[in-house]
């Protein structure tokens, strides 16, 4: 018989718990980027993870927090499909299956739209399909 715990605790705790706990059963190849930071370089585009900053041709790009942990997901892991579950699940601190992958969805279309990574020839591109033989969006730098 499965067993039930009751924690109570206050909402800082609980996210605390949950963070642990997604950190515990998360896919290691995956894992939501936790440490100093990096810096990635993808033609015009600069992520600069420490400062959390993005520039496109040397122009401050504005990011919202999970815009940002997505392209940091993206960038950390080119040329790999990560599915819209996936997403949701490592951006945010208390996914709700029933609208993550549109949530998740939404936002790669908001980062696709602020980068110009919809357009016609862009150095990167975020693209939804099959990559590595997974579904799901990939973040692909074009080599001129």
């Amino acid at each position: 018989m499965p067993k039930v715990m009751i924690i109570e605790c206050s909402d800082e705790e609980a996210d605390r718990l949950v963070e642990q706990i997604k950190s515990i059963i998360a896919e290691p190849q995956y894992q939501p980027f936790r440490g100093p930071g990096k810096v990635y370089e993808f033609g015009s585009l600069r992520i600069d993870q420490p400062k959390r900053e993005v520039t496109l041709h040397g122009n401050a790009v504005k990011l919202n927090h999970r815009e940002f942990e997505i392209l940091g997901l993206f960038a950390s892991h080119p040329n790999q499909a990560l599915s819209a579950s996936f997403l949701h699940n490592a951006v945010w601190l208390h996914p709700d299956s029933e609208h993550g992958e549109e949530e998740a969805a939404a936002y790669v279309r908001s980062l696709q739209e602020k980068l110009g990574l919809n357009k016609s020839n862009p150095t990167c591109r975020i693209v939804e399909g099959t990559c590595a033989e997974k579904k799901g969006c990939c973040f692909t730098f074009l080599v001129d």
